[in-house]
Formats: C-alpha cells, structure tokens, sequence
C-alpha cells in the first residue's frame, strides 16, 4: 500500500503544523490546480484517527480551497 498514489478524502487529512504559508501562495497555487490539476500528490502517513501530512501543505489547501473532495496522496509507512 505504501508507495501508491491513492484517492484520499481531504476531511480526512489534516495539516502538520511546521509550516506558514501566505495567502498569494496558496492563491497562485489554486490557479495553477485549476488549470492543470494535481500535478503531483502530497505525501501522508496515518496518525491513528486521521493521515498527518509529510509533504505538500500547500497542494492539501489548495485543494480544500477549490472545494475538491479528494486528492491524490501517497500513503507512507512511517516506523
């Protein structure tokens, strides 16, 4: 399972906490997954009742902010 990109439901996601990100970022980002889509998927483990993210924050709220449902992640084993 690990290393697969899968369908992930973005309610089931939650942010990691390390990072700031302003607004024009994620602002440039939603257009840029609107135009092209989920380029590349973000990287999460799961954290007992919810995946945590690894990597790729700012795909994950873009994302949230265009309303998708889900979004395309890797599920990581994390030991």
């Amino acid at each position: 399972m690990a290393g697969m990109i899968r369908m992930i439901e973005i309610n089931k996601i939650e942010p990691n906490g390390r990072c700031v990100y302003d607004a024009d970022g994620i602002d440039a980002m939603v257009v840029d997954i609107r135009i092209n889509g989920q380029l590349e998927p973000i990287h999460i483990w799961f954290a007992g009742r919810l995946f945590r993210i690894l990597d790729g924050e700012k795909r994950w709220r873009a994302c949230k902010k265009l309303g998708m449902v889900t979004t395309k992640a890797v599920v990581e084993d994390i030991v």
